[in-house]
């Protein structure tokens, strides 16, 4: 697996901090934006992102997703996930990120075990992002979180078209997954626009650093690799130091060859 460039985790309450941080790793930012934050962005902040992308330099956004529900059944918390996603789109046509992480809000117990569900209800949601999303020259990606399984989110991207990205969260995999990691690869295809990378112990979900878990990254990157994929990499984690140790394990891991006969670990 190739890997041009790396990310590391960045958050609107603490930039400075962090952009310097993670240029002094050589990592690029992928800047969460909570809702608090977002009603009260510093034009400073923005200044700087602004300021990073001008000196050509990588950036995605993380966008916020406690209490939204982009497939949910009430009008009102459709109205306020309608609300956060704009102000993420508009704080988009400033900056001009990569792309952008949503979480697709499903999860089995909520929707009653029935995906078309939650399909039907987010398509009118996930379409006016695409739109939106074209207009700033920017990507959506749908990241797994409870997901057990990627076929909901092949099937959205069938209905609303390839500019439909996804990013897979492999501690979230780990937690969560009913399938093998070929399975999410194989559905999402030449959509898998990023990968956050974490470990943890298949029990709760640490973000420890790559390698420090029970995650498989050996496998991971031979499949990328063999799919021809060239995602971005982000490492998601809580702490500088996580991030620093992450960086030098997934560092290493990458200077082992896959096997020439297509075969994983």
């Amino acid at each position: 697996m190739t890997c041009s460039s790396l990310y590391g985790k960045a958050s609107l309450k603490d930039l400075d901090q962090d952009l310097e941080f993670l240029g002094s790793c050589s990592l690029f930012p992928e800047v969460y934006l909570s809702a608090e934050l977002l009603d009260c962005i510093a034009e400073e902040d923005i200044s700087r992102m602004v300021k990073w992308r001008e000196e050509g330099r990588g950036l995605t956004f993380h966008a916020p997703f406690a209490d939204l529900a982009p497939g949910g059944f009430d009008p009102r918390v459709l109205e306020i996930t309608r609300l956060r996603f704009s102000q993420v789109m508009e704080l988009a046509r400033m900056v001009q990120p990569r792309q952008i992480v949503f979480h697709p809000g499903f999860d089995e117990f909520r929707f009653a075990f029935r995906e078309e569900l939650w399909l039907e209800n987010s398509l009118k949601v996930w379409g006016e992002l695409l739109e939106a999303a074209s207009r700033v020259n920017t990507r959506v990606c749908l990241e797994n979180v409870f997901d057990t399984r990627p076929d909901h989110l092949a099937k959205l991207r069938e209905k609303l078209g390839k500019d439909l990205g996804f990013c897979l969260d492999t501690g979230h995999f780990l937690l969560f997954s009913q399938v093998t990691l070929t399975h999410w690869l194989d559905a999402f295809s030449d959509g898998l626009l990023e990968l956050h990378l974490h470990d943890n112990d298949g029990l709760q979900d640490l973000h420890q650093p790559v390698g420090e878990g029970a995650f498989d990254f050996k496998s991971l990157c031979c499949e990328v690799e063999a799919r021809g994929l060239e995602p971005v990499v982000v490492l998601e984690h809580h702490s500088r130091e996580e991030t620093k140790r992450s960086l030098f394990n997934f560092q290493r891991l990458l200077e082992e060859r896959c096997p020439d006969d297509g075969s994983h670990p």
